[in-house]
């Protein structure tokens, strides 16, 4: 599960939307697709959609400046996980299937010795079971980045489900006097996921 590869990730100027902790829908599209977000549980911040050089693909990306997980002497103990869960509705404007093909994610760290981040992806096919996707971050790490790529299975054509996903950073230490943190907080940073699709066959 945790094959990884190099991915060229190039940001546009797209209008960023929010997305809020209430359940409020929102939604993005480029020409033939559109893509409404249903927020379930979410730290503020954005999902943009990003170019490909393969016209069978698209990008999406999740940023926050708001989106980190910390430890110390004097963080409260909720600081020290933090997670956003939304789910993803793909409209096509000819009869089309899709699979999650990669999930990028990258971000910051300042871990003190002895102090352990974990930066954990999850998707989820409605009406399927989830799949987890998990990495250690140690110090004296300041950047990281990870490239996971997933099995590639399309729906079959007619299938109308959702496409669930969730990231998850935690910090934990065994000695209190420690600190540290890691983060997503930048919208060069994030969680980005490659979206491959197809046309389906004429009945």
């Amino acid at each position: 599960m945790k094959n990884t590869k190099n991915a060229a990730l190039v940001a546009i100027g797209a209008a960023a939307l929010p997305l809020l902790t209430a359940p409020p829908v929102s939604a993005i599209s480029k020409p033939g697709i559109s893509i409404t977000i249903g927020t379930i549980s979410c730290a503020a911040g954005s999902m943009n959609l990003l170019p490909d050089s393969d016209p069978g693909r698209f990008r999406l990306r999740f940023s926050t400046w708001d989106f980190a997980a910390s430890v110390g002497k004097d963080v409260p103990a909720e600081k020290a996980r933090k997670s956003c869960t939304f789910n993803l509705i793909f409209h096509f404007s000819v009869p089309s299937t899709w699979a999650l093909e990669s999930i990028s994610s990258r971000g910051t760290a300042d871990l003190e010795p002895e102090v352990t981040g974990k930066v954990t992806n999850e998707y989820q096919v409605s009406g399927t079971p989830a799949h987890e996707i998990s990495h250690a971050i140690n110090a004296p790490t300041r950047t990281w980045q990870f490239e996971d790529v997933t099995p590639l299975v399309f729906l079959p054509c007619g299938a109308e489900r959702s496409l669930i996903l969730k990231t998850q950073l935690q910090v934990e230490t065994t000695d209190p006097a420690k600190a540290g943190s890691i983060s997503l907080d930048s919208p060069d940073e994030g969680a980005t996921y490659s979206i491959a699709y197809k046309k389906c066959p004429a009945p």
